[in-house]
């Protein structure tokens, strides 16, 4: 008897990559049934504007150094699942582990690399972000300041953060301008829509 239960659905996956390596990626995932492409960027901070992000699984191919791990526990507050395409020295390796990403061992192909993704077990590997170090000049924010925060770093204007959050538009935007000036006297620059960006790229907002 023919089954005609519908096809799995395909896992979406986002990528952070070097324009070669990304267009090796892209080739393997579009030969993966199992997955379906949804965004990819140079730059992490380019992929959290995307609308499509998180996705499913973030893929990420950046340089060993802090900004991956911040990577990692961005994409993994946001949502997704995220797999490290790239060198990391015990250390990081443990930190980023620790933050639920897979780490993938020396030199990967690309296949082998979206092959992770596919396979990837998420209820498994997903875990908490780690508490936040007391020593992070992070702001406090209110409650309704983050959530007004991620809105508008997900690239939706002070309008739609206004219907998103159920509360007018004035409402919205002192919302933001508040979020604007404790990162300002905490010496973080947070004027422009990129800084911040970056500001909650950098305390796991998103």
């Amino acid at each position: 008897m023919t089954s005609t239960g519908a096809p799995p659905q395909r896992r979406k996956v986002s990528v952070v990559a070097p324009p070669t390596t990304a267009a090796a990626l892209r080739a393997a995932i579009a030969a993966e049934p199992r997955l379906e492409l949804v965004a990819t960027a140079e730059r992490f901070v380019d992929l959290v504007r995307a609308k499509e992000f998180p996705g499913d699984v973030v893929l990420l191919v950046e340089p060993a150094g802090a900004p991956v791990l911040a990577h990692a526990r961005t994409a993994i507050t946001a949502g997704a699942a995220v797999v490290v395409h790239g060198e990391a020295d015990p250390a990081l390796r443990e930190s980023l582990e620790a933050a639920g990403a897979v780490v993938l061992g020396e030199d990967p192909s690309p296949a082998e690399a979206v092959r992770s993704c596919a396979e990837l077990d998420r209820t498994s590997r997903r875990r908490r972000p780690r508490a936040v170090d007391p020593a992070d000049r992070r702001p406090r924010l209110s409650h309704s300041e983050r959530r007004a925060l991620a809105h508008y770093v997900q690239g939706h204007s002070t309008v739609q953060v206004a219907a998103e959050m159920g509360v007018g538009y004035e409402t919205a935007k002192t919302f933001l301008r508040r979020v604007r000036a404790k990162y300002a006297a905490m010496d973080r620059p947070a004027g422009k829509r990129a800084e911040l960006i970056s500001r909650a790229e950098e305390d796991g907002i998103l």
